[in-house]
């Protein structure tokens, strides 16, 4: 009898590191989760930024982003302000209403000019329909990845739950590191207090980046959105915080 007991022990602890183990591995977003949790709207975020070296040197920007869900696809626009103008970014993207899958993505920044991509089932290419494009020579071959740049949108589309552990293949378009697989993992949930005072109960979405740097995304389990980030990544740290209402800026 203790021999089974102690077989028995073994398998279900065996079955709960299989289960903790099994990672999920996501090329594309199923529709369902598109349907369930994705709507026309605009967030707001504060992000701050801090030098480890030099503490009192950190930069602020307001980060606005708007989501369009159109029939066959949905259009987000970013726009970074900063008190720099020559840091002021505005980035617009689309992606396949039915995956998520990247069609088109365009930044514009002065330090860095125009940066257009079109995608296409088997390439990145940078595109030659929009002037002055300093990226229309660009091409990658490569199946559609997820684009890094709405991985905010992205997370709130992700079916969180104790354990759970995504390998996403991401990609920030024109990047010199190609598309590749980040490991993401709920590592618990955790009760936020916002701008409002309002408590909100979160899941907790982390990355490692190495042993010693992360970012841990806290994701509200009722309305699925990103409440706050926090970040260090070696040299800094930086953070990310939803402002309670959005205005409309030009």
């Amino acid at each position: 009898m203790k021999i089974l007991i102690r077989i028995s022990c073994i398998v279900c602890l065996i079955t709960s590191f299989q289960t903790q183990a099994q990672v999920d591995t996501l090329r594309a977003i199923p529709e369902k989760w598109i349907t369930q949790s994705l709507r026309s709207e605009t967030a707001q975020y504060l992000v701050f930024f801090q030098n480890k070296k030099k503490p009192k040197q950190a930069g602020a920007f307001i980060w606005s982003r708007q989501i369009k869900v159109k029939n066959n696809m949905i259009e987000v626009e970013q726009k970074w302000y900063s008190s720099d103008s020559t840091g002021y970014r505005y980035v617009y993207s689309t992606v396949d209403r039915k995956t998520f899958l990247p069609i088109y993505h365009k930044t514009i920044m002065q330090r860095s000019g125009i940066e257009a991509f079109d995608f296409s089932d088997k390439k990145i290419k940078g595109s030659d329909s929009v002037a002055n494009n300093s990226k229309a020579t660009f091409e990658l071959a490569s199946a559609k990845p997820l684009n890094w740049e709405l991985d905010l949108e992205t997370f709130s589309l992700l079916d969180l739950k104790p354990g759970k552990r995504y390998a996403i293949n991401f990609y920030h378009p024109g990047g010199r590191t190609g598309p590749a697989f980040y490991e993401y993992k709920v590592t618990g949930d955790e009760k936020v207090r916002t701008y409002e005072d309002k408590v909100v109960d979160c899941w907790k979405l982390r990355i490692d980046y190495s042993d010693k740097y992360y970012a841990i995304f806290y994701i509200s389990k009722k309305s699925k959105e990103v409440i706050k980030m926090e970040e260090d990544f070696g040299a800094g740290v930086r953070y990310k915080v939803k402002l309670p209402s959005a205005i409309m800026v030009r």
